[in-house]
């Protein structure tokens, strides 16, 4: 699907180039390229945030994505932590910077982290992402999140990786007790960015049946089925499709979203399309588990029929309390 995403992306591309004197609303030959970096959690390392700023180790990776940008463009990486505090109040800094040397591991001092950020204390709730960010030779600078945009490269999630899918950022968060037992039942309510709502359904699998268990490509290394808490999530969320729903798994190492790339609805047909437009899928799929709310927050975008892609990608907060 993601193959096909780009091809489609390409002949639009192409069919402007060829054109009679297109007009753009940009400077296509002024278009500057970039360079697109992963991050991992180092395996071992701590996985959620600890209220006491003197405990935990921290450890990341950072790589250059394969085929997704020039190294030789690099001037310089630094690390961003993003703060996000229990009511969703938000604030940034570089923690890191300097980064010329690829793979790169580093070690984060959480309470040094924390002062850059002008915070005094971690209280349950709150949570700290950390994204690379990237200054190419040009001068250019591209943060890995600022408050006008959020999240950057976003739509490269779940790329496939030699050592894994690939990621924008990882998120460290103080959770308050997980209650397994709220996360399903028949008439959740849900909203969503755009302001749609409705409920939806949470059904648990049964995780001592390894067919239940997520693709191994999308299973982070040292995950068992004991770590897992399967669900089928059916909606409908978007267009109201039949039969609609999606497969995901809470990760309670760091209660993250496994979702991988899946067909959300077998029958939908897309209006006007015909034949091309009879299976709804969901891709770049991501999330997480707001244990303080009892909230589970996943984003997709939605493609349908031979890899034609929406575009616009969706983020869905259900209530489980």
């Amino acid at each position: 699907m993601k193959t096909n995403k780009i091809f489609i992306a390409f002949a639009l591309a192409l069919l402007a180039v060829v054109a009679c004197e297109p007009k753009l609303p940009y400077d296509l030959a002024g278009t500057e390229h970039g360079v697109v970096i992963n991050i991992s959690k180092v395996i071992g390392s701590s996985t959620t945030l600890s209220t006491d700023m003197n405990d935990g180790d921290y450890q990341v990776k950072l790589a250059l994505i394969d085929q997704q940008g020039d190294a030789s463009m690099l001037k310089e990486a630094q690390l961003m932590a993003v703060y996000t505090d229990g009511a969703k109040n938000k604030k940034s800094a570089k923690i890191i910077t300097g980064i010329t040397q690829f793979p790169y591991t580093a070690r984060i001092d959480i309470k040094d982290a924390c002062s850059k950020l002008g915070i005094s204390k971690i209280e349950i709730g709150d949570r700290i992402d950390l994204t690379p960010c990237v200054t190419l030779k040009s001068g250019t600078q591209v943060d890995g999140w600022s408050e006008l945009t959020g999240f950057n490269n976003t739509l490269f999630t779940g790329w496939p990786q030699e050592s894994g899918s690939f990621a924008y950022r990882v998120s460290y968060t103080a959770f308050a007790p997980f209650h397994k037992e709220k996360f399903q039942g028949d008439a959740l309510p849900w909203e969503d960015n755009n302001g749609a709502s409705g409920t939806c359904k949470i059904i648990q699998k049964d995780m001592s049946n390894e067919a239940n268990m997520p693709p191994a490509k999308n299973t982070p290394s040292g995950v068992t089925a004991n770590d897992l808490v399967g669900l089928r999530v059916e909606g409908p969320f978007w267009w109201e499709m039949p039969d609609e729903g999606l497969d995901m798994w809470i990760n309670t190492q760091d209660f993250t979203l496994i979702i991988p790339d899946q067909v959300m609805s077998a029958s939908f047909e897309y209006p006007g399309m015909g034949d091309a437009g009879k299976v709804g899928n969901a891709e770049d799929c991501e999330g997480e588990v707001d244990t303080l709310n009892d909230d589970l927050i996943f984003y997709y975008v939605p493609t349908f029929g031979a890899g034609y892609w929406w575009g616009v990608g969706f983020t869905v907060t259900v209530h489980c309390k």
